[in-house]
């Protein structure tokens, strides 16, 4: 009896330890390895598109005098410009999409989408202040308009940036506003 009490202690003892270990181990890992490698569960191009796409119509629309109605309205600006930010940020991170290592790897696509990330922090205190400078908010616009098609004459030549006629181009063309 003795010694199965022996060998269940030194059984149990023998498990503590392993399972201590192995508790241990990914906090170490953590702490002395590098940062897990980050990737897109979705295309660069999608990420584009539901980012970058999107809140650049809020810019542009304030830049041609389609001025925010109220404190919602300015909230959607704000909004745009926080994912104008992150939107710089997120293309920088590969994707699921054919091309999307390639690009990330290529300088250029680097310094456009940092480029990309300050057109959005030039833009936070205007919207922050909520201002009505068009000029201001216009010179903002015809950077990001730069950055734009600068990034696909580069990159995707074959899919022009604002090239078709779209939902915001049309309400523009139509005279409706952006906040209705």
């Amino acid at each position: 009896m003795r010694t199965s009490y022996k060998i269940a202690l030194a059984s149990a003892g023998a498990l503590a330890l392993a399972a201590c270990q192995r508790a241990e181990t990914p906090a170490e890992e953590a702490t002395e390895g590098s940062a897990p490698e980050l990737a897109l569960p979705v295309p660069i191009n999608a990420a584009m598109v539901g980012i970058v796409d999107q809140s650049a119509d809020y810019i542009w629309a304030v830049g041609n005098g389609d001025m925010p109605r109220d404190d919602h309205d300015w909230d959607l600006v704000r909004g745009a410009v926080y994912d104008m930010i992150l939107g710089g940020q997120v293309i920088q991170i590969v994707g699921t999409g054919e091309y999307d290592a390639q690009w990330v790897a290529n300088p250029d696509w680097q310094r456009l989408s940092h480029e990309l990330t300050e057109i959005g922090e030039e833009a936070l205190p205007l919207a922050e202040a909520k201002s009505e400078d068009v000029e201001a908010w216009r010179a903002i616009g015809d950077k990001l308009v730069d950055n734009c098609l600068q990034c696909h004459d580069m990159f995707k030549p074959e899919v022009p940036s604002q090239g078709i006629l779209h939902e915001s181009t049309e309400r523009e063309s139509l005279g409706v506003s952006i906040f209705d």
